[in-house]
């Protein structure tokens, strides 16, 4: 009986029970039609139906991003801006379903929309996006077209700033916002992230620029930034290039990060009690990794042997490690973010003019291009961001 009831199945009789008969026209001799037929129907219509429709257009905003294009269309938590023209995945896909639409003739609506927003192409200034999988809407800043924005790139992105944050630029403002705002990869060509590496010969001459920063974070009576370490140390780079080296081999991994907790607790970094060496891990962040790899390209053959990290404690036995230094903001240049992001890192304030005077325009200093007087480290892989190796003390507090 099995035996039947499966060759049944592989004749597609349903089982075993009796086969209703069809017509060419395939319908039953009860008069149903079968419902795979209507299924494949149904699916046919429906494709048919969305070829037919235009697709959806998203909206295109130039003002109240806060109040209207964040808080009524996007709700995004996260928004990338976008360099005019900018060939950007993401942006030219959504280019490309502007001019499909721009195309049609009977699109009167988008030319009447563009005509009272005053934009002849809305890509041809710097755009805003959700940095969400659907793109319900784009914010364009007027007059930050790719002529305007080479000729003054930092002007464009502060008139943009404005529009965004109503002319509340400082830190504890944007802090407070419901969402944040980044610069995409393409608007990071004339002012890169910068990230600072300071080096010495020995743990001894970085400990003065250490205990600044901590007297500066104790003064400032735990109002400190969420992204603030929760130590500052200096370790060896050799210590430092091991571990990265070492992760496949356990016993020499365990080795390395005996050899990092002692030289954190000579440091007198307090550690958890239960961060012990059989226990602990310790991550080296993105951006230290970056540096070790970038540390060989170094003209100077006498390099600092010691390097001031920031300290992260995420959890009893896990710690991380990592360089000073991030994103910058809208109309900073890679110098001003360098100097605000590790002040919010680790209260140190860098002798700003001190940089500016070794530094070339094009992150923000005064020298003429590529001339820096201090070591700028820039990686293929990431265009955007740039390592600056200094020696300690340059700092104000």
């Amino acid at each position: 009986m099995a035996e039947k009831t499966l060759e049944s199945r592989r004749k597609g009789s349903g089982g075993g029970g009796p086969r209703r008969n069809t017509g060419k026209s395939g319908v039953h001799s009860d008069g149903h039609k079968p419902k795979s037929n209507e299924r494949r129907k149904k699916t046919n219509n429906s494709a048919q139906q969305r070829n037919h429709l235009p697709k959806h257009l998203f909206k295109i905003e130039t003002a109240h991003f806060t109040s209207n294009f964040h808080s009524e269309i996007c709700r995004a938590a996260k928004y990338k801006v976008h360099a005019p023209l900018c060939t950007c995945s993401k942006v030219d896909r959504l280019r490309q379903r502007y001019l499909q639409e721009k195309d049609k003739n009977d699109n009167k609506s988008l030319a009447e929309q563009l005509k009272d927003l005053d934009i002849s192409d809305p890509f041809d200034n710097l755009v805003v996006l959700p940095d969400t999988k659907t793109t319900p809407a784009i914010f364009v800043c007027n007059e930050t077209s790719s002529n305007e924005f080479r000729n003054d790139a930092t002007l464009c992105e502060e008139n943009l700033a404005k529009e965004i944050f109503d002319g509340n630029t400082d830190t504890t403002s944007l802090d407070a916002l419901p969402f944040k705002v980044s610069c995409a990869l393409c608007l990071l060509g004339h002012q890169k992230n910068g990230f600072v590496a300071i080096l010495a010969d020995s743990a001894q001459e970085l400990q003065p620029t250490i205990c600044k920063a901590k007297a500066a974070s104790e003064a400032a009576n735990h109002e400190l930034h969420s992204d603030h370490a929760h130590f500052i140390c200096a370790v060896q780079l050799s210590s430092c290039k091991s571990l990265l080296r070492s992760a496949k081999t356990r016993s020499k991994h365990n080795q390395i990060v005996s050899e990092i907790l002692s030289q954190l607790k000579t440091g007198g970094v307090d550690l958890p009690p239960s961060a012990d060496d059989a226990s602990c891990t310790i991550q080296l962040g993105h951006h230290l990794t970056s540096l070790l790899w970038l540390e060989g390209k170094l003209k100077s053959k006498k390099r600092g042997q010691y390097i001031m990290v920031l300290g992260y404690v995420d959890g009893p036995t896990e710690l991380m490690l990592d360089l000073p230094g991030g994103k910058r903001h809208l109309g900073e240049s890679t110098l001003e973010s360098l100097v605000r992001e590790v002040k919010e890192e680790t209260s140190l304030e860098l002798d700003k003019q001190w940089l500016e005077e070794r530094l070339s325009r094009r992150y923000g200093g005064a020298l003429d291009e590529n001339s820096e007087d201090v070591h700028a480290l820039e990686s293929e892989k990431e265009n955007g961001n740039v390592y600056f190796v200094i020696p300690p003390m340059v700092s104000t507090n």
